[in-house]
């Protein structure tokens, strides 16, 4: 990367548009993108490809929780907002290979930025191989978001293989909303649906009506609808939640005894979020073939 501010002015020079989108020096130390429309605003990290607000107009409560002691350091993943895991979700294979993937910790570059005629606000982040991805992971590919930001928030993710070799992938938006307290949230739309539980050595279960927050949760819902209700009568509204190109729902809260072990997590910090994460993870692994792509997508609607 160039330095700071030259990156700022750069960016600032092929996609600003004036009142809407400006890219900035933030408190957190990388190159960001602010929107401001009168539909909503919102805050994306150059860094990681990383969603870190989201606000629609008259809401007083940001969608997205970020951690007071998130790591904003190269090399390291942003606690809050939309991580990406990808190409894995959870730990590596090898031991060079971090949790949940490589791409959160690297650099995107943006394609484009663009106010569609609706007024909506369309910016495009792109991450490609390069010789130390191919370290990591030896494959060649070219990893799209489009992120759409209205009156809701979308999220397109696009995985494309530009190798000769078809590869397989796992993935999630790991998405962390905030909530005013985790133990009185309900999240609807998992009822019936079998899980993995991964605080119990991965055993299968079947969720009986809606989900609710026990001490610590990490489960991975497979057989899923596509529509979910985040339900948090303490900030008194809904969250709806609208996926296709997903086979898992993963809903992930450490709880009291972990949140206290998790360095970029402060101790009650697992009462002001749960990670509701739109994935194929798992079993349900993802082959792309050699010149094709695979096409995953997700929407927040506020009610």
């Amino acid at each position: 990367m160039d330095s700071q501010a030259n990156t700022i002015e750069r960016l600032n020079s092929r996609f600003l548009i004036p009142d809407k989108v400006i890219f900035a020096d933030e408190k957190y130390g990388f190159p960001t993108i602010k929107v401001c429309t009168q539909k909503a605003s919102a805050l994306i990290s150059v860094y990681a490809g990383q969603v870190l607000s989201y606000k629609p107009a008259k809401q007083n409560q940001d969608l997205f929780f970020i951690s007071d002691n998130a790591y904003f350091t190269e090399g390291k993943a942003i606690k809050g907002g939309i991580p990406i895991c990808w190409p894995w979700f959870g730990s590596g294979v090898e031991k060079n290979q971090p949790d949940h993937g490589f791409v959160r910790n690297r650099y995107w570059r943006v394609d484009s930025v663009t106010e569609l005629l609706n007024e909506d606000i369309k910016i495009s982040l792109t991450c490609s191989d390069d010789e130390e991805s191919r370290k990591i992971w030896p494959h060649r590919f070219q990893l799209t978001l489009d992120i759409i930001i209205g009156q809701t928030l979308t999220l397109e993710l696009l995985t494309r293989n530009i190798g000769d070799q078809p590869f397989l992938i796992t993935e999630a938006l790991h998405t962390y909303f905030q909530v005013g307290d985790s133990s009185k949230l309900k999240i609807l739309g998992l009822e019936h649906s079998e899980y993995l539980d991964k605080t119990q050595d991965f055993a299968k279960a079947c969720q009986v009506g809606a989900v609710t927050l026990s001490e610590q949760m990490d489960q991975i819902f497979s057989d899923t609808r596509h529509d979910l209700i985040i339900d948090d009568p303490v900030h008194q509204r809904k969250i709806q939640v609208t996926s296709s190109g997903n086979k898992n729902v993963v809903v992930w809260n450490p709880g009291k005894a972990a949140s206290n072990a998790i360095k970029d997590l402060d101790k009650d910090d697992f009462k002001k979020f749960i990670c509701v994460e739109t994935a194929n993870a798992a079993e349900n692994k993802v082959e792309v073939q050699p010149n094709c792509g695979y096409w995953m997508s997700t929407n927040y609607k506020v009610e």
